[in-house]
């Protein structure tokens, strides 16, 4: 999808140039076999299986990163236990003698420690294993380096909950609706969130002009409905994302059954869950197209859609400042029903906002 519209302003004009340099998704194991530079690699901890993605691929390729740092979370290291000694084994394959760890406190400071120790131009850091929170904080300190970032990320060979979950849930439909039933599921996180504002991209108001939301619906309401307490908006659109793989089709129209009761008669768009880029394109003609969203209204962005959807909204809300960025953390994860296995390896070069010149 590329931007339908004639320029009309300044973030426009960026919006159209941070898509011509920006280059799309690409497997990683085809990025390694023609690496012939030095690389180093910083990767992150995490509870899924797939956090174990991008090491594995440098693995199969028989290809070492000239030095390697490990994120781990200095809260909920119970929470990241599973996979741990897989983990370091691959770590200490790779980099015998030449790795380093780092503790993560979603602040983004660990990735300026991270980065201060690598030794090459060039910098793969994989975001499979950050949340959406912990990952606008480390996209921003990785575009105020020197260096060359390249974001890596893994799918799951099957995501959560499974069809056959959401079928067995449906039995009970008469005793709850849908979004309960799914809301007290133990797969993904729990029932409780907390909102808040993303810093760093807060955004600005508009005096005397009414607030819009711009929501991604995520798998179970509670998340979303977080969100829509904190604020009383005058105008909402929704995301619904639409999954990479043809087999994962059903999802699409299971998250917005899901998430009715909240996005009643506002428009529900659909959106590719793949394609950083798409959402970049998608959303610039949303908040800018004649008339677009930001003419009229304060714009939220709440960003609880998939990693490659948060990138894009990372890079909106980097190239438009008045766009405030909310999200709402659930405060507890079901780590064993949240993806199975390790899928298909992507990376791509993360264009800096500030290096688009007009």
């Amino acid at each position: 999808m590329e931007l339908n519209m004639e320029p009309h302003s300044l973030e426009q004009l960026k919006c159209i140039r941070y898509l011509q340099l920006a280059e799309d998704e690409q497997p990683l194991e085809e990025y390694l076999q023609r690496l012939t530079s030095p690389v180093s690699l910083i990767v992150t901890e995490g509870f899924e299986e797939r956090s174990l993605g991008i090491l594995t691929k440098f693995a199969t390729c028989s290809r070492k990163p000239s030095t390697l740092v490990v994120s781990r979370y200095a809260l909920n290291l119970d929470l990241n236990r599973k996979y741990r000694d897989r983990f370091d084994s691959l770590v200490r394959t790779l980099s015998p003698s030449n790795y380093s760890i780092v503790e993560n406190r979603n602040d983004g400071s660990w990735l300026n420690e991270a980065l201060f120790r690598t030794d090459t131009e060039d910098v793969i850091v994989d975001i499979t294993g950050m949340s959406n929170r912990s990952l606008f904080a480390a996209l921003d300190r990785s575009v105020q380096s020197n260096r060359r970032v390249f974001l890596a990320y893994s799918e799951p060979q099957q995501y959560w909950p499974k069809l056959g979950d959401l079928n067995e849930l449906r039995k009970e439909l008469g005793k709850s609706s849908i979004e309960e039933l799914v809301d007290k599921a133990e797969w993904l996180f729990g029932y409780e969130h907390v909102v808040e504002l993303v810093e760093g991209h807060e955004g600005y108001d508009s005096p005397g002009q009414g607030r819009a939301l711009i929501g991604f619906l995520p798998f179970k309401s509670a998340r979303l409905a977080a969100v829509l307490e904190k604020e009383s908006y005058s105008e909402m659109l929704f995301i619904a994302g639409v999954p990479r793989l043809k087999e994962n089709e059903w999802r699409l129209s299971a998250v917005k059954e899901i998430n009715g009761i909240l996005t009643k008669d506002w428009p529900v768009v659909d959106l590719s869950t793949f394609s950083y880029r798409n959402t970049v394109s998608h959303l610039s003609n949303l908040l800018l197209s004649e008339p677009g969203f930001l003419q009229k209204y304060d714009v939220h962005l709440a960003i609880l859609g998939s990693k490659l959807q948060t990138i894009g909204c990372w890079i909106i809300s980097s190239l438009i400042r008045s766009v405030t960025v909310v999200t709402s953390i659930p405060q507890k994860y079901f780590a064993d029903s949240f993806s199975e296995g390790i899928g298909v390896s992507w990376v791509f070069e993360l264009i800096r906002p500030q290096d688009v010149y007009l």
